[in-house]
């Protein structure tokens, strides 16, 4: 049973678990016209999508049990066409062929297992297409993660910082506000995410701030520790989604987005990096709250 907007390739890879085959093992179905992207280190990225020609996608229908129509409404890519492998000569072969999810239809996140093996029984990796908007496990209370990220976490557990879901339960009405001005909500989104991220550049050098640093911290496990850059990238954008949410709010008030879009360097090239200080970056953050990790 396919997820919604599950990536083709991740449901390729559950049907070979069904079958007992690793993935590789039952791609030898199609005949594959490329490869998929890897990390520098190696690894096949898990935002790699295959794209079927007809042959390919009948042959995935029947390998599932499932009718194609049910597959084109849960699968994102499942119709799309590639000219290279959907026309000429071997057009009635099983083809396919790789692209990253990122230039196919969006965004790709790691999906919730607890939620996948509950609608399909099955405890292994999904990756779907997810806005960053939609990350949040409500459920079990976790941030699902960029399937793009040569990291092995797919999700962050939220269970100590509530508010980032109760943002998600904003960012719904922000979306409808958005709507009735007439903006579309993943533009809004977007210029607020850039927004805070450049905050977030920033923040280190706030000796004041407390509220980024406590939900760094646990998101973390508790205390990032000596991990804590590792964790200032993992962690970002579930740390900073509240203020997002609050910005993006703030923005669909015309004159405030004029002076965000201002602040946010309105279009001018930024200034280079700030030299690295050799001292911890934990120690720009409060201690009252970063704990004794520093």
């Amino acid at each position: 049973m396919p997820l919604a907007g599950e990536l083709t390739s991740s449901l390729i890879s559950r049907v070979a678990d069904r079958y007992g085959l690793p993935a590789a093992g039952l791609l030898r179905l199609w005949t594959c016209r490329n490869y998929p992207a890897r990390h520098v280190g190696g690894g096949a990225r898990a935002d790699s999508e295959v794209i079927l020609n007809a042959a390919g996608r009948a042959v995935l229908a029947e390998l599932c049990g499932i009718q194609p129509a049910v597959l084109a409404r849960a699968l994102p890519a499942f119709t799309l066409d590639d000219p290279k492998i959907s026309s000429g000569r071997d057009a009635a072969v099983a083809q396919a062929r790789w692209r990253s999810a990122g230039a196919v239809a969006g965004e790709a996140a790691f999906a919730c297992r607890s939620c996948t093996a509950r609608r399909t029984g099955q405890t292994v990796r999904a990756v779907r297409y997810l806005p960053r908007w939609q990350r949040v496990c409500a459920r079990h209370e976790r941030w699902l993660l960029d399937a793009d990220a040569d990291q092995p976490l797919e999700h962050l557990d939220l269970r100590g910082v509530p508010e980032v879901a109760a943002a998600q339960r904003r960012w719904a009405g922000v979306a409808r506000r958005a709507g009735r001005a007439g903006a579309k909500g993943g533009e809004v989104f977007a210029l607020a995410h850039a927004v805070v991220a450049r905050w977030w550049e920033e923040a280190l050098h706030w000796q004041q701030e407390e509220i980024w640093p406590h939900r760094l911290h646990q998101v973390a496990g508790g205390n990032a520790g000596t991990d804590f850059e590792r964790w200032r990238i993992v962690g970002r954008d579930a740390v900073v989604f509240p203020e997002v949410v609050a910005v993006a709010d703030a923005l669909l008030d015309p004159a405030m987005a004029e002076l965000v879009w201002t602040d946010s360097g309105a279009g001018r090239p930024r200034p280079g990096p700030r030299r690295r200080v050799r001292s911890s970056p934990l120690c720009r953050w409060p201690t009252t709250r970063c704990g004794a990790g520093g």
